[in-house]
């Protein structure tokens, strides 16, 4: 997957509606993630998560711990493995478990946040 769209305050079911009216308006590549309001946005992107995110898609060609990116990130590995718990939850990034090494890949290659109705 290439992108994700963040809409806040969006229709799911509007949206839905126009590509299947016209498949021509589907986005390839794209997955959107719709949140009710700000409250459940600030909620998922905090200022350290959204960092930890931004980080996770800057350094995607790297095979990271959590341990490596808490240190880089100069945060406790706690809170980045309770940060990596809820963008996990919401399909943000995955962890991949190799023996006892746990690793964060970004599953988009970019975000856009768009406020209802964009």
């Amino acid at each position: 997957m290439e992108q994700l769209i963040i809409k806040i305050g969006g229709d799911m079911k509007k949206d839905l509606k126009k590509v299947f009216d016209d498949p021509s308006k589907a986005k390839t590549n794209t997955h959107t993630l719709y949140l009710k309001n700000t409250e459940e946005f600030h909620k998922l992107i905090s200022p350290k998560r959204l960092n930890l995110l931004m980080y996770i898609i800057e350094h995607q060609s790297e095979k990271k711990t959590i341990s490596e990116i808490a240190k880089e990130l100069k945060r406790k590995q706690e809170a980045i493995s309770r940060d990596a718990i809820m963008l996990e939850k919401y399909n943000l990034i995955q962890k991949i478990k190799e023996k006892q090494m746990t690793y964060l890949r970004a599953i988009y290659k970019s975000l856009d946040i768009r406020l209802a109705n964009a």
